[in-house]
């Protein structure tokens, strides 16, 4: 399968999952906090497919996102950017573990996403949402993001397809 239709049918599942995340799983809230499957995917495919599509599926899946919710036109995209970039370096540098790697790999992720919307919400002085990086949501969604990693990962793994050139993520 070529490279590009592997990024296509990888793209199409990230942003499903956005649309998803979005919509309906409220259901299995805990404190107002769900788990952040476009996280866990981003993280799958940016690691298997490298820095460039990461962040470019990461952008427009944050763009969803931000179409889906009362978030600022961006704001999701920015952090979803960032992650994407910096979790596709990892690309053939990464043997991928069934459990321990994953959940390393999304906790650096969700940590990395509430450092970076503190930072956004520093510099534009919403003041509650920076105080809460280390607050009850954060270890809730952490809690969530790392339980659900192993499964995740190893469901991604089967569904979508490996790219020409091959990778070790």
């Amino acid at each position: 399968m070529t490279q590009r239709r592997s990024a296509l049918i990888s793209g199409a599942v990230v942003l499903g999952l956005a649309v998803l995340q979005s919509v309906l799983l409220d259901a299995i809230a805990i404190a107002a906090v769900t788990p952040d499957l476009v996280l866990l995917a981003l993280v799958f495919t940016a690691g298997r497919n490298g820095a460039m599509y990461g962040q470019t599926a990461g952008f427009v899946a944050g763009m969803a996102e931000d179409f889906a919710s009362l978030a600022p036109l961006g704001f999701h995209a920015l952090l979803r950017l960032v992650i994407g970039f910096l979790t596709g370096l990892t690309r053939n540098k990464v043997f991928l573990d069934p459990i321990f790697v994953p959940i390393i790999l999304v906790a650096s992720a969700t940590l990395l996403k509430w450092m970076v919307a503190a930072l956004i919400a520093g510099v534009f002085a919403v003041e509650p949402a920076a105080a809460a990086l280390f607050g009850r949501r954060f270890f809730i969604e952490l809690g969530y993001n790392a339980i659900l990693a192993p499964p995740v990962f190893a469901v991604l793994g089967v569904v979508l397809p490996k790219t020409e050139r091959g990778s070790r993520l």
